[in-house]
């Protein structure tokens, strides 16, 4: 079977007549890495130690309409921050549940490099500031198809993270971002190879509930007409060397 036939039913495509194989091969590559597949977690863009370390337990989910099944995606993030320019590295792996009668699931990898390009603090009533912050990201993702039919996808993509960070009480904080970018994804199988650049949204709102645990919402979009919106949330904990964490 053509790539373009077990993705589409994998994916439960409503393809648009005007969207081009390219656009379709990018939207599929970029959903299948964890660029797409999982939402974005919002961070304090305040200074971090180095050697501070946080592992993110993620979900995402979407469908097309209500007579699409929902697809589930699941994941694991490593972080490690290196404590010069806000900079951190994380490793991603995932699996990505795709429902109809005769799919298999996809098995995700990628990684991500982070870097504070600009923060700003602002003094609060509650005695600690609040940061803004613009970040700048780079991500690569892969991810191989589980059932017989051999297919394959990969991504590249690049985004300028936007982050605030408010005080709330004790020693709480919520934290939002709005990220901004584009990617180029390409889906790849024995007789079918596709692949283009699209551009994206997401955003994300969190709470710190303590120094070492933290619960985000996200959303996200790549930009192509009649596809759908991602959703997704992160449970995430902090650990090892996280003294330099502002308070």
């Amino acid at each position: 079977m053509a790539v373009v036939g077990y993705v589409a039913c994998a994916l439960g495509a409503r393809r648009a007549a005007a969207q081009s194989a390219g656009q379709i091969g990018a939207w599929d590559g970029l959903m299948l890495s964890p660029v797409g597949a999982l939402t974005p977690v919002a961070h304090d863009p305040g200074e971090v130690s180095a050697g501070a370390r946080e592992i993110s337990l993620r979900y995402g989910r979407w469908h097309y309409d209500a007579d699409d099944a929902v697809h589930d995606n699941f994941g694991v993030t490593w972080t490690y921050h290196f404590g010069f320019a806000r900079s951190q590295l994380s490793l991603t792996a995932a699996y990505g549940l795709t429902e109809c009668p005769t799919c298999s699931g996809w098995v995700m990898g990628g990684v991500e490099l982070q870097s504070g390009l600009w923060s700003h603090s602002v003094a609060t009533t509650w005695g600690r500031p609040a940061t803004l912050g613009v970040e700048v990201r780079g991500a690569a993702g892969g991810a191989r198809y589980r059932g017989t039919d051999a297919a394959s996808a990969f991504s590249f993509a690049a985004a300028v993270p936007l982050e605030l960070s408010l005080p709330v009480f004790s020693s709480s904080r919520v934290t939002a971002s709005i990220v901004p970018g584009a990617g180029y994804g390409r889906i790849v199988g024995v007789d079918v190879v596709q692949g283009g650049v699209l551009p994206l949204i997401g955003a994300s709102v969190g709470l710190t509930i303590t120094s070492r645990f933290s619960v985000n919402l996200g959303v996200q979009r790549i930009l192509l007409a009649g596809t759908p919106t991602q959703l997704g949330t992160a449970l995430s904990w902090n650990f090892g060397n996280h003294g330099g964490l502002r308070p």
